[in-house]
């Protein structure tokens, strides 16, 4: 199998998806790419453009010519198309996924993926909004895109995915599924739940605060838009969201005590947050 196979299979069409399929053919050409997405639309569009080579609106036969296939669905469908989808592929396939929370899924893949084919799970860390119109400029992002790649699965295959995104660009990180996922808790998990409680908590303050609103608030509730499908049902299965919490809570007190302190604390302390932030990006 080359990094880009000459067949791989694509289940589901939404953003993921569909920009994998486009930075696939980017990097070859003249793969051929075998799609499964309910939305008769969507499979019609994307067979018009060329994303896609075949599509059909539930796994079938014709995923059992592909060596690599990839699960691009929200996290619950993941976890029931291991078992439906594996029985179709051949013996030697690696079925992989995109999925926002590995311990759970790599856990469900040891019992429901058929023995013959790898499971490897993977998360490329730069998604975003648009469904299947977004796949265009989302398909960009593998080219110095971050994707954890985990490594509770046999070596070749493991190593079938992470060259499989690297060659369209991305720079692999190579984890265990329960390292991805605490250090997701912090960097993504946690993000979306306190931007859904500041949504919230904005709404109420009233129509004066609403009025006010501007860019900083539009921009720490951005992640309030994602829904509850994609990011809500990866985040309540991250075990380590609670332990992620606990620190923010401790770094938000610590900051709240020290502007009630004094204007010697509150600098320090909200200068030690701005050059964190600096260091972070």
């Amino acid at each position: 199998m080359g990094a880009v196979p000459a067949r791989i299979g694509v289940v589901g069409l939404g953003l993921v998806g569909s920009a994998l399929a486009r930075a696939a053919r980017a990097v070859r050409p003249d793969v051929q790419v075998v799609a499964v997405e309910p939305r008769a639309e969507v499979r019609a569009q994307a067979l018009a453009e060329g994303v896609v080579q075949a599509a059909a609106a539930a796994p079938d036969a014709a995923l059992a010519g592909a060596d690599l296939v990839f699960l691009c669905t929200p996290v619950a469908v993941i976890e029931a198309l291991l078992a439906p989808v594996s029985a179709l592929l051949p013996d030697g396939a690696v079925l992989t996924d995109v999925g926002g929370a590995k311990e759970r899924v790599v856990a469900l893949a040891r019992a429901r993926v058929r023995p013959g084919v790898a499971f490897v799970g993977a998360h490329p860390m730069f998604g975003g909004h648009g469904g299947y119109a977004g796949g265009a400029a989302a398909a960009e992002r593998w080219r110095g895109g971050a994707v954890a790649v985990v490594t509770d699965a046999p070596g070749p295959a493991v190593d079938a995915v992470a060259a499989f995104h690297e060659a369209l660009g991305a720079r692999i990180f190579r984890c265990t599924a329960a390292e991805h996922d605490a250090a997701v808790a912090m960097v993504s998990h946690l993000p979306y739940l306190v931007a859904s409680a500041l949504a919230l908590a904005a709404q109420e303050a009233g129509p004066l605060a609403r009025h006010l609103a501007g860019p900083g608030l539009q921009d720490m509730t951005r992640l309030a838009q994602f829904p509850f499908d994609v990011q809500g049902e990866a985040s309540r299965r991250n075990v380590h969201v609670p332990e992620a919490a606990r620190r923010l809570e401790g770094h938000l007190a610590r900051i709240l005590a020290a502007i009630q302190d004094s204007p010697e604390a509150a600098r320090s302390a909200l200068e030690a947050a701005r050059a964190a932030r600096e260091e972070l990006f």
